[in-house]
């Protein structure tokens, strides 16, 4: 089914050795379903080399604008510019991997990952910035998976499990007004995420399919809120949780020196409602006793991916995707649908080295929000309504391999 190729190595193992490329190109969601930036993606686990390192990133840059902002309540200090708002901020996302086989039927990932991430620095002096005028969220993920296999008809099964200690952080500023000035949230907690799930692969075919379960994370964030000027700060806490997903993921062969892929990933992100933030020395956190907070009222949402990648030589080879991640919000924020297509090129220059480069451009659909109402239906006192039209999101990828 597949040609051999000048020094030896058949196109079927590059090509199983390429599912791993198109990982890069397949799970990008950033800034669309909710925070999630795709990075639970765990499957240089299925590298078939004794010992095997990856290390790369991601720059993402999501352009999206505001137009005709309008505080619910009339504030006269609310002055500035309503429209051609900048709302997100570009970012990188780092990842590493070391995996390692043990005999024909173990093998094990250690990893780092950014799960969840998302970043918002709004045009300075904009009629919302009693709101926000930046909001950070970033998690980091340091895990370790493993697989134990049985041989199955032609391939092999693979029950998977892991476990990842996860951090998160959230930063907000927004406008306290002339007597506080500007006002800083500054929250943060750890916690433990699991998954796992099973795998059935045959080599000889680049086959390979994957049904991998993330588990939630629930954080009890901690931290300070303050003034510009007020001297000292306030100890705060409050509660969010982040989403359990399941992911299933097709690859196969199909014809000489072409691989077909797919996937499809469910997230639980209604449970990420929000969270409101309490001075600690209250008993309970309710909306009435919060300082500060970060709302989403999010819904669940699905990712579908598919694509194709060709092996042009035992050098060169090029993945390509389209990808429709759903959008998360139900009105309150601008994570909207998402449509990207990409391309990964894969350089592979020596038996133990391998050189990834690609890039996505897609369109943040357009719509409308609300921020009048909080979680729980609570009114929000600084609330605003806004428009924006169908924005452009792009990103650039690489990556170095080595294996041994």
């Amino acid at each position: 089914m597949f040609k051999r190729v000048s020094n030896g190595r058949t196109v079927a193992g590059g090509l199983f050795y390429l599912a791993m490329a198109t990982g890069l190109v397949s799970s990008f969601g950033a800034h669309a379903g909710g925070y999630d930036t795709g990075e639970r993606n765990w499957d240089f686990l299925f590298q078939q080399d004794k010992v095997a390192f990856e290390a790369g990133g991601r720059y993402i840059n999501p352009q999206r604008k505001l137009n005709n902002v309008t505080n619910i309540f009339p504030n006269p200090l609310a002055v500035g510019p309503s429209s051609g708002i900048t709302e997100a901020s570009s970012f990188w996302v780092p990842n590493a991997s070391l995996a390692a086989r043990f005999g024909e039927h173990a093998r094990c990932l250690a990893s780092y990952r950014v799960p969840f991430a998302g970043f918002a620095t709004y045009t300075a002096g904009w009629v919302g910035q009693f709101s926000a005028l930046r909001q950070d969220f970033e998690s980091n993920d340091y895990g370790l998976t493993c697989a134990g296999s049985v041989q199955a008809g032609k391939g092999k099964l693979s029950f998977i499990g892991g476990i990842s200690y996860q951090e998160v952080k959230y930063f907000l500023t927004r406008n306290g007004g002339p007597l506080l000035g500007l006002s800083t949230t500054d929250v943060k907690d750890e916690g433990v995420a699991w998954r796992a799930g099973v795998a059935y692969e045959i080599p000889e075919y680049a086959l390979r399919a994957s049904l991998i379960y993330n588990s939630q994370v629930n954080y009890n964030m901690t931290g300070t809120q303050s003034f510009a000027n007020v001297p000292g700060s306030i100890p705060i806490a409050g509660n969010i949780s982040m989403p359990q997903s399941i992911e299933l993921k097709v690859q196969s062969g199909v014809a000489p020196g072409w691989l077909a892929f797919g996937s499809a990933r469910w997230t639980d992100w209604s449970v990420a409602d929000g969270m409101f933030l309490c001075p600690t020395a209250l008993p309970t956190c309710t909306a009435a006793g919060a300082v500060s907070g970060l709302t989403l009222l999010f819904k669940d949402t699905w990712t579908v991916t598919v694509g194709a990648a060709h092996q042009f030589s035992d050098v060169f080879t090029l993945a390509g995707n389209i990808t429709w991640d759903q959008g998360a919000t139900q009105g309150f924020t601008s994570q909207t649908d998402t449509w990207v297509a990409g391309l990964t090129g894969v350089v592979t220059p020596s038996e133990n080295v391998t050189l990834k480069f690609g890039g996505q451009v897609g369109v943040l659909t357009g719509g409308a929000l609300s921020t009048a109402l909080l979680q729980g239906g609570v009114p929000n006192p600084v609330g605003y309504t806004t428009t924006f039209g169908d924005d452009l999101v792009y990103s650039l990828n690489a990556s170095l391999t080595g294996k041994f």
